[in-house]
């Protein structure tokens, strides 16, 4: 996202681009490299892994994500090129920190050879702004491309958002993208880039996964043709807020009623033109107390200026410390302690059960035993037995559980079948 300022190319000349330098010292360990081996990580991504396993929306989906992704100060070039920078990690590393959110501003305006490109640069909607050793989008595109691609990557799904100002290039523009991104791309086999699909149309992870077609394009506008088939206009719409206008759990800003039908977003802006434009004055920030009252509500878009490692963490919403961590190699259950988070245990030890009721509201049993009862005891009440799949659920259950004096109780979630891969029972 971007703001109109004139005053914009001025200071873009007058800035003394400290962010170019870079300092000479000891070896230390690469921040990406630790987070990826880090058991938050590892817990991160099982959550990813579960709401792709039932097939949940999109829109109920978490899609943690930067705001001006390309914005980097990884990128910063000569003229002071990226020199009032969003981020200080490149596309590659922020997904490598669990991004899946990615914001793309592309401006179709004279580049580096002296002719038109399409240019990834945070300028006004005329280009004014810009400048000619930005980044082709191609080189954004790209990193993407290299990434999505990985081996180790293969069941990833993202958003890419593209906010574009294309000078109507709608047919130029796309076949960029699909000379990178083709193979990937979601396509729509009906509808308009302007209808916003329906709760019950909305693409699905595990379908999507299976398909092959990871990537979700989002842009701000629509164009005749082609563009159809491949885009929609933002899905949250109305519904995205900047942290300072957040009023925290359970007021949640919005009815359950448009989190059940619409993606919600979150973003920050933390770009400061010399105190003229202060945005994190005018937006907030994100918080390690407001993040998980965010994530509470259901918060399904994530927009995060500034995004590192420690961000990256605030993303875990299910496992406590540690976990999932087979201890004994012998702990293939979900259970949720006492204090709402996830741990996995030895499938014998005996909890009370989390069920759902015929409303779908969270109830727990009176009697306890092993996990593998669960669904039986469950359906003596007339119950399901039940797992949280998203924040929201997880929070509900935990009320419950305070509500019923339970501890700690099974969830409907196990590992028994491929360690490492969590599910439903069967």
């Amino acid at each position: 996202m971007k703001r109109t300022y004139p005053f914009l190319v001025l200071a873009l000349l007058l800035s003394a681009g400290n962010g170019l330098m870079a300092s000479r010292g000891a070896v230390v360990p690469n921040p990406i490299d630790l987070f990826e081996q880090s058991p938050e990580a590892k817990a991160i991504g099982i959550q990813r892994q579960i709401q792709r396993e039932v097939n949940l929306p999109v829109h109920k989906a978490l899609f943690y994500g930067t705001h001006n992704s390309y914005n980097s100060r990884a990128y910063a070039g000569p003229f002071f090129s990226y020199s009032f920078p969003n981020q200080q990690y490149s596309i590659t590393d922020q997904l490598r920190l669990g991004a899946r959110f990615i914001e793309l501003d592309v401006h179709y305006v004279l580049g580096a050879h002296f002719a038109k490109d399409f240019l990834l640069c945070h300028a006004q909607a005329n280009g004014v702004g810009c400048n000619v050793f930005d980044r082709p989008v191609g080189n954004g595109l790209s990193e993407i491309q290299n990434w999505i691609s990985a081996p180790q990557n293969q069941n990833e799904i993202i958003i890419l958002y593209i906010e574009d100002y294309i000078d109507n290039r709608a047919d130029q523009f796309l076949n960029i993208v699909k000379s990178y991104l083709g193979p990937y791309l979601y396509e729509y086999s009906t509808g308009a880039c302007g209808d916003v699909p329906s709760p019950d149309t909305m693409p699905k992870l595990k379908d999507m996964l299976s398909s092959g077609k990871r990537i979700l394009l989002m842009s701000d506008f629509c164009y005749p043709g082609a563009w159809n088939s491949y885009f929609k206009q933002m899905f949250f719409g109305n519904f995205s807020i900047h942290p300072k206008d957040f009023r925290g759990y359970p007021d949640c800003n919005w009815s359950r009623s448009t989190y059940d039908s619409s993606m919600t977003r979150v973003y920050n802006d933390s770009t400061n033109y010399f105190g003229i434009y202060d945005g994190v004055k005018e937006t907030g920030t994100f918080t390690n107390s407001n993040i998980p009252q965010m994530l509470s509500c259901g918060i399904s878009v994530f927009g995060i200026d500034q995004f590192n490692p420690d961000f990256a963490k605030l993303g875990l919403w299910s496992w406590g410390a540690g976990e999932p961590n087979n201890y004994n190699n012998n702990e293939h259950c979900a259970q949720i302690r006492s204090d709402g988070r996830w741990n996995d245990n030895n499938c014998s030890v005996n909890f009370r059960y989390a069920c759902k009721d015929g409303l779908g509201n969270w109830a727990i049993t009176d009697s306890s035993g092993n996990w593998s009862n669960g669904r039986s005891a469950c359906a003596a009440y007339g119950w399901q037995f039940s797992a949280p799949l998203t924040p929201y659920e997880t929070t509900k259950l935990q009320e419950t559980k305070t509500s019923k004096g339970a501890s700690d109780v099974w969830v409907d979630l196990t590992d028994q079948y491929r360690e490492g891969y969590w599910e439903k029972g069967r």
